[in-house]
C-alpha cells in the first residue's frame, strides 16, 4: 500500500473514533466491569525544526494517525491489561523519514495475597533523532519486566525488579543492536506510617556485537513521603561500570530521584532527576545526568496548562567519541482541555539547545503540535 494511501487509512480510522457517537464509557463489558474493550485514536499535526538533532539539521512537518484496542480483565487472581496500537508518522518532505510504528503490550498483575507483582511484555517500533549519535534511528524494542513484593514481617519488605530489553537498528547497519539483562534488589523498613527507608542494589550487563559492559550500583533512600507535603521516591549512591574488552572502569555517584508536591489543589510541581550510564548505538559508554522541573495547573475540570524546564550533561566516556561532552537546556509549554474522555484537545511548544565539543553535535530544536485523542 502506498505510503499516503497507508496514512489516509490511518486518518479515516481514528477520524471515526473521534466522532462517533458518546454512548459509553467502555466499548465492550462483558460480566459487568471485569471485561471491558476500549478503542481509541489519536491525530496530531506537528513541526520539528531539526528532525536530526545535528548541527544544521533540516526541519519538517510531521503528521501522525493512531488508532488502539485495549482490553482489561478483573476476573480472579490475576488481572490482565493488553494494548494493541498501530501509529503513522508521515513527513512532509522527508518521504524517506516515514513510519509505521506499532506497540503491543501484555500485564499480567497480581494484587492480592502475601506476595504481590506484575510481569510486562512489550514489544514497539520506534523512530526518532538521536542526538548521541546525530541521526534519526528506527529501531524494534522487546522489553520484558517482572517486579515482584514480598513483605518479610510488618516492618520490613523486599521488592524485586527484573528486565531484559532487546533494541535491534532497522535501517543503518553502522549502529550496533544492544541488549541487556538487568536485576535489582531493594529492601525497605517501615520507618514511620508515612516514610520508608531503603537499600538498593541494581546489576546490568549490556552486550553489543562489539562489547560487553557489566553496571552496579549500591544505593540507599526514602520512599513515599520524604518531607512533610513532598512524596515520591529519592536515592543516590555509588555505582561502576566496567568494560570487558579494555578493562576500563568507570565509578561514579548515582542518583535517581521522583518527588511531587500538590501545591494547591489546582497547581501541583514534579521534579526528577536521575544520573546513570548508558550506551550510544555505536556502542560508547556515557554518563548522564538530567534534572527537570514540572509544573501543572487545572484551571477546572475541562483546562489544564503544563510546563517544564530541563538541564542535562552527557560525558562520552570511551570509543570514538571519548573526551566529548553534551550540556543542554530545555524548556516547554502546553496547553489541553479535556470535555470527556471521548474528546481531548491539547497543544505544545518545545525547544531545546545542545551545547557539545563537537561542532556537528552543537544544535538548537525547536517543535509544536496540535493532538486531537478520544477513547471509548
Amino acid at each position: 500500500m502506498p505510503p499516503r494511501s497507508s496514512l489516509k487509512l490511518a486518518l479515516a480510522l481514528c477520524a471515526a473514533l473521534l466522532w462517533a457517537p458518546q454512548s459509553a464509557f467502555a466499548l465492550l463489558n462483558i460480566d459487568g466491569t471485569r471485561n471491558q474493550v476500549f478503542v481509541f485514536g489519536k491525530l496530531t499535526i506537528g513541526y520539528d525544526s531539526n528532525i536530526f538533532s545535528a548541527a544544521g539539521g533540516s526541519g519538517d512537518t510531521l503528521y501522525s494517525a493512531q488508532a488502539g484496542l485495549e482490553l482489561k480483565r478483573r476476573a480472579g487472581i490475576i488481572s490482565v491489561n493488553a494494548r494493541a496500537v498501530i501509529d503513522r508518522q508521515e513527513f512532509q518532505k522527508n518521504k524517506t523519514q516515514s513510519a509505521w510504528n506499532p506497540t503491543f503490550y501484555l500485564e499480567l498483575n497480581k494484587t492480592t495475597g502475601r506476595t504481590t507483582g506484575a510481569f510486562t511484555v512489550n514489544a514497539y517500533r520506534s523512530s526518532r533523532a538521536d542526538s548521541a549519535v546525530n541521526l534519526r534511528t528506527q529501531t524494534w524494542n522487546f522489553p520484558l519486566g517482572l517486579n515482584v513484593k514480598y513483605p518479610v514481617n510488618d516492618n520490613f519488605y523486599i521488592t524485586s525488579t527484573s528486565g531484559y530489553l532487546r533494541r535491534s537498528y532497522t535501517d543503518n547497519t553502522t549502529l550496533l543492536n544492544y541488549t541487556d539483562y538487568s536485576e535489582g534488589i531493594d529492601l525497605l523498613y517501615v520507618y514511620t506510617s508515612k516514610t520508608d527507608l531503603s537499600l538498593s542494589y541494581r546489576i546490568r550487563v549490556g552486550n553489543t556485537t562489539l562489547d560487553t559492559s557489566t553496571d552496579q550500583s549500591l544505593m540507599i533512600g526514602l520512599v513515599n513521603q520524604i518531607i512533610p507535603k513532598i512524596n515520591g521516591s529519592l536515592r543516590a549512591g555509588v555505582q561502576r561500570r566496567s568494560i570487558d574488552s579494555t578493562g576500563d572502569t568507570f565509578t561514579q555517584w548515582t542518583l535517581s530521584a521522583d518527588l511531587g508536591w500538590a501545591v494547591t489543589r489546582k497547581f501541583n510541581l514534579q521534579a526528577i532527576a536521575a544520573r546513570d550510564f548508558s550506551t550510544t548505538a555505536v556502542g560508547g559508554s556515557v554518563d548522564t545526568l538530567s534534572a527537570q522541573l514540572r509544573a501543572a495547573y487545572d484551571f477546572n475540570r475541562k483546562y489544564q496548562a503544563n510546563g517544564g524546564l530541563g538541564y542535562g550533561r552527557n560525558k562520552f566516556l570511551d570509543g570514538t567519541t571519548r573526551g566529548r561532552r553534551d550540556d543542554f537546556f530545555s524548556w516547554d509549554v502546553g496547553l489541553s482541555a479535556t470535555w470527556s474522555e471521548h474528546l481531548h484537545v491539547g497543544i505544545s511548544y518545545n525547544y531545546l539547545h545542545n551545547w557539545s565539543s563537537i561542532s556537528f553535535s552543537d544544535f538548537e530544536r525547536t517543535g509544536y503540535s496540535i493532538d486531537i485523542s478520544s477513547r471509548y
